[in-house]
Parts: C-alpha cells; structure tokens; sequence
C-alpha cells in the first residue's frame, strides 16, 4: 500500500451570470488567459501601446474579469494561451463555460480581437484560442481583424496583432511610424547566485535529481508556493559541436544577422535540443530533396519525428547544402525552460529552491540530453550567477481559507511545489490540512526529500502519506492506485471541501482523472457521462488544480 500505508458531495457553487447592460466600460478592454505568462506579457504590452496611443484602456485577468460586463462592452482584447492538448489555461476555463450559460445575452455590439498562443508541435494547435473565438461568434460579437495564431516564437506575430487591431480600431489602413513604436518589451530578468546543488537520487547519474539553492537577497524577489522561476539555459557544447561538425561550417565564422559566431549563437541563442512543426517547414526551404516534403505532409509520421528528435537529427537524416546564415535562419529562439519554486517565501524569503531531473537518454544509438536540466544541474559552478524572471501561477496557490484540506498528488519531481507547501503550511501552523499522495520508481533510491517528508508527518503537517514506486515489486503500482486503495478517505476529505493538486507529467495527470471518474461511476452510481460533467465542472472551479507538463 506504499509509505504508511470525496469529491461528489462538495459543495460546489452553480456558476451564475450577472448580466450587466448599459455599464460604463473603456473604450478598450484586454484580456489575458495564461500558465507561463505569456499571454500576460503581450496583454501588458497591448495595454501600455494603446495607452501610448492615446487610447483609454483596462487589462484583466480572464479568471478575475465580470463576464456579466461583456453586453456593455465596446471593444475586447484577448489573448490567450492553449494548455496541453488543445485546453483551456485554468484561469480563462470559467470565462469559457460563462460564455455558453443559457441566460448570456447576444453580444452584437461587441467587437473583439484574439492573439492565440500555441505549440504547432501538438496535433490541436491554438485550441484555446479558437475556442473563445467560436463561442463569440456564436454569440454574434464581430471579429475587428482575423484570429492570429502565434507559435512558440509569437514575438513578430504577437507584435503585428498588436498593431494590425490598432490600425483597424483607429481606422488606419496602412502602416506609419507611430505604429512602429509598438514594442514588446520583455520584463528584466533578476540574477540569483548558486548557493549549493545537491543529489538528492541515490543511483542513476545520468538522471540524477538535485535540490538546487538560489541566493535570493539581492531582489528579494516575493513569490508564493506554486509559482516558479522562468531561466534560459546554454545548450550543450556536445550538440553544438556536433551540429557544427555535421553541416561542415566554421563555428567561429561571424554571423551576418546576429553578429555573433555560429558557435555562440547555437549555444545562447536558438533552440536545438527540441523540433517543431516551424522548424521543419522553415527547413523545408532550404533543403532541396523531397523526402522531407512526405514527412512533413504525414501528420503521424511527423509528430513521432518531432517528439523523438533534434536539430541534429534533422540535418543527419534530411542533410542539405547551406552556410550558416541559412541554416540560423530555419532555427526558433532558445526556449525558457520553467521550474517550480520547491520553497516556501514564509521559511526563508532570502532564498530560492528548485528539485531539477537531469534529462538524460539514449535513443537512435546516440546520447541525448535536455538543455535547461543539464545546464542547471551540471554546466553552472556554485557561486556564479543565473538570470531568471519569477513567473506567478496563481491557478496553484494553495487555498486562500486556511483550513481547506489539500491533496497533494504528484510524481517526480512533482514534489517541488508541494515541499513549498508544506514549509508554508508549517509555518502558518496549519496541522492534518494535507494529504500527500506521491510515487517515484524505487524507495530505495528515488524518494526525494525523504526525511522532510516524515517530518512533515510527525508534527502533524501532513495527515496522511501514501506512496507509489512503481517498480518496487513485480505488478507495478502508481499513484492512482492510492485513490482507489483510500476511495473512502478520498470521499471523506472531499466532502469536506478538499482541493486536489496534480503535479507532474501529463499522462499520470490523465490517469488520475480517468481513476476519478471511475470512482465516481463504482462509488456513486453516476454514468459515465455525468461522471465526466462532474469531473469538468470540478476543474473549471478550481477544486481540481493541474500543474503538468
């Protein structure tokens, strides 16, 4: 049953529109849908423009918007970010679901404009964005220029939105200088110094996890238990070169649009430990052979491409003939890569803990490695610098009623947001209000923060601990298997209003809520169909709170 070894009867507040006509509202309303912050950076951005411009507006969050406001409203700005396989953010799923209540009103004297953002390497790119943009529609609002769709790389596109919706709004047909002030400009990243890093695994170096301490008391940067840090790592020199060796180019040679050496750009500056659909289609210009064209116009042959494969993988098995620049020119900017902040501010708000998994494999008879994991746990020396922005995630702060039980569910290094919790937890003095649900694959060796963790147990933090290693004994078990184990705890909890939290990869997200709305057919008798309403409603109340990757 592991480490020492109530959902349906929640209250649930029914969703209500207060509709308000005839209001005062600005001439410009921008709405933001987001995880990562993104689409609030560009918002914010929208927002600053349009002031610049001499044009009044307001900028909201989606979950903290009056959706009752939308009948009075003259012009709406959304932008709005896609969560996984073509979801809603958490904070724009109540926005979503006010728009189709029976009582919300037409909305036919509503323009709006909608900058989607997205990941054209999933199948269901931009979903969230075409969803608001079908709902309003189908509310009879008229579009004030086309949806744009931006990709990973949404800079250009998030900019020409920006500019083509003032253009239209102020009846500009063609671009002018005063257009060409719209910036996006990013907020400063911090710097923060390595204090330690230490293994926290007991075996397997190649994918070691380590407990990482940032220095925080040059900024003294206030963040909350669930929020997490945004870095921009180095990719690693091995790939570099080997990109390099394979193109048969001068890593020293100057770059004519970058001003920087191949070798540097490809190290700082463009994503090449991971593929995209943008990539490939870019490449595809340059490469003169058609055996990409197929592969690019096969969708399930494609995905599996993008998934398993690299920069270097892409000019090894579609090798063409260009220089450097052109070769730059089919790559995307580096990614930011995004840890959970695994520290609580209330214990010790002068530093900053991250729990990191070095993302090591082998594959195709060759060695691959994650960038931001690698340069985190590996290429940084403690005692030298690391920028980051604090990136807030509201959507999986812990319950702003103290007394709310939570459970914590999670694998790997899942925890991290949770060992948050639970230092601040300790410190509100908030006693038997959690339950920790969390697996890994060996006890032995994978169970990170272990003696923290019982601690926790002893002075009556955590109520409950129940574990899941998988691959400690032959018939594997995982955390959704706890579920069904304490079906009665689980009910019991929930009836008393728990949150449940979900951290960690997708598909232990996935199997969580598919063990939920079992439970809910086996325990309460529902169908299937009113098990999955309920499980939707729950998520879009936030009594089910998702932070997976």
């Amino acid at each position: 049953m592991g480490f020492f070894s109530t959902l349906l009867k929640t209250k649930e507040k029914p969703l209500t529109l207060n509709v308000k006509n005839n209001i005062s509202c600005p001439p410009v309303t921008i709405l933001y849908g987001t995880k990562t912050g993104n689409a609030q950076f560009i918002a914010q951005q929208a927002h600053k423009y349009f002031h610049q411009c001499g044009i009044e507006s307001e900028c909201h969050n989606m979950a903290k918007y009056d959706v009752g406001r939308l009948p009075s409203e003259n012009k709406v700005l959304i932008v709005i970010s896609t969560d996984g396989e073509g979801e809603l953010p958490p904070n724009a799923r109540q926005f979503s679901q006010l728009l189709d209540l029976a009582d919300m009103p037409a909305l036919n004297n509503l323009q709006y404009s909608i900058c989607a953002l997205g990941d054209s390497s999933y199948d269901v790119f931009c979903g969230a964005g075409k969803l608001i943009d079908q709902q309003l529609k189908k509310l009879q609002a008229k579009p004030i220029i086309n949806r744009v769709d931006c990709d990973l790389d949404f800079k250009k596109s998030a900019l020409q939105w920006i500019q083509n919706t003032h253009d239209t709004l102020v009846g500009i047909n063609k671009p002018t200088e005063t257009i060409s002030k719209a910036e996006l400009e990013a907020p400063d990243f911090m710097t923060a110094t390595l204090k330690s890093r230490k293994q926290l695994t007991k075996a397997d170096v190649e994918q070691a996890v380590y407990h990482i301490e940032l220095d925080n008391c040059q900024n003294q940067v206030k963040y909350a238990a669930g929020d997490c840090i945004e870095i921009i790592p180095s990719n690693p020199q091995k790939l570099v070169a080997e990109i390099i060796s394979k193109l048969k180019l001068d890593g020293s040679q100057t770059l004519i649009s970058y001003n920087h050496s191949l070798e540097y750009a490809l190290t700082y500056q463009f994503e090449i430990t991971k593929l995209s659909r943008l990539v490939i289609r870019r490449y595809l210009k340059v490469y003169k052979g058609s055996e990409l064209d197929k592969l690019y116009n096969n969708r399930e042959e494609l995905r599996a491409f993008i998934s398993n494969s690299d920069v270097l993988d892409l000019i090894t098995d579609y090798p063409g003939s260009m220089d450097a620049d052109e070769f730059v020119s089919t790559l995307q900017p580096i990614n930011s890569r995004y840890y959970s902040i695994a520290s609580g501010y209330q214990k010790n708000p002068k530093q900053i803990d991250l729990t990191v998994k070095t993302v090591r494999f082998q594959l195709k008879e060759r060695q691959y490695q994650g960038a931001g994991s690698t340069y985190v746990n590996e290429s940084l020396e403690e005692g030298t610098n690391i920028n980051y922005r604090l990136v807030a995630n509201p959507s999986f702060h812990l319950p702003e009623t103290k007394d709310t039980p939570v459970i914590l569910i999670g694998v790997g290094t899942g925890i991290a947001p949770y060992r948050a919790f639970l230092q601040d937890l300790e410190a509100q003095n908030i006693r038997k209000k959690a339950w920790l649900i969390w697996g890994d694959k060996h006890q032995s060796s994978d169970f990170l923060y272990e003696d923290e963790i019982i601690d926790y147990y002893k002075n009556d933090t955590l109520a409950f601990i129940n574990t899941a290693f998988s691959r400690d004994q032959e018939v594997k078990e995982y955390v959704q298997n706890r579920l069904v184990d304490y079906k009665e705890r689980l009910l019991e909890w929930l009836d008393k209003g728990a949150i449940i939290y979900l951290c960690g990869h997708n598909k232990m997200g996935d199997a969580i809520k598919k063990t939920l709305i079992e439970l809910y057919i086996s325990e309460k008798g529902m169908s299937e169909q009113e098990a999955k309403a309920k499980l939707k409603q729950q998520r879009d109340n936030n009594i089910i709170r998702e932070d997976l990757y």
